[in-house]
């Protein structure tokens, strides 16, 4: 198969998906997984989060549930993906935007439920809770005066695998660019 070729089959995958994707019908998951994800148990979505690493199947599941499932709308810039092949082996960077609508009443409801569940936290140290708690301070002084509507940038990476003559996502990575009030995740050794 010519890379021009995979590619164009790629290109209608993943238009399919942000259609799928955007529609976030929670009833229509399975359909989705057999349609997108391959089976194997070896797969990873990486969240957005520290330690959102979801592997196989049900981790996948998870996390499209989920993003489904929250008050936010993903929308991905498929048509500008950039996409290489190699054999059965394909992969694509790309960018979309979660969209939000969050009144600053909401915000500060969260933020406070952020709060007290680190405060509650036995088993994180005294020092990452209060600079989460700092953070979570920061973002609503920062973002509920801008208004309602949020929109977020997220960059996309994957790989997806030729399986029975299909294109599926075998491993998915999200990250959101920021600048940041704070340092990032550090690790001392």
């Amino acid at each position: 198969m010519s890379n021009d070729k995979a590619i164009k089959e790629i290109k209608v995958v993943l238009e399919q998906f942000n259609e799928a994707y955007t529609k976030q019908d929670a009833s229509k998951i399975d359909e989705f997984m057999k349609k997108f994800h391959t089976t194997s148990n070896d797969s990873v979505i990486i969240g957005t989060a520290y330690k959102e690493w979801m592997y196989g199947t049900k981790g996948a599941k998870d996390i499209f549930l989920s993003d489904w499932n929250d008050s936010g709308f993903w929308s991905y810039d498929y048509k500008d993906a950039k996409i290489s092949v190699k054999d059965s082996v394909a992969w694509v960077s790309m960018t979309g935007k979660l969209t939000m609508e969050l009144p600053a009443t909401a915000v500060y409801q969260w933020m406070l439920a952020q709060i007290k569940s680190k405060l509650e936290d036995e088993e994180q140290n005294p020092d990452d809770k209060m600079w989460d708690i700092i953070s979570s301070a920061i973002f609503y002084l920062n973002q509920t005066k801008k208004g309602d509507n949020y929109i977020f940038p997220f960059r996309f990476t994957a790989v997806l695998v030729k399986e029975n003559d299909n294109w599926l996502f075998h491993q998915m990575h999200f990250s959101f660019p920021y600048l940041m009030p704070s340092t990032p995740v550090r690790i001392f050794e």
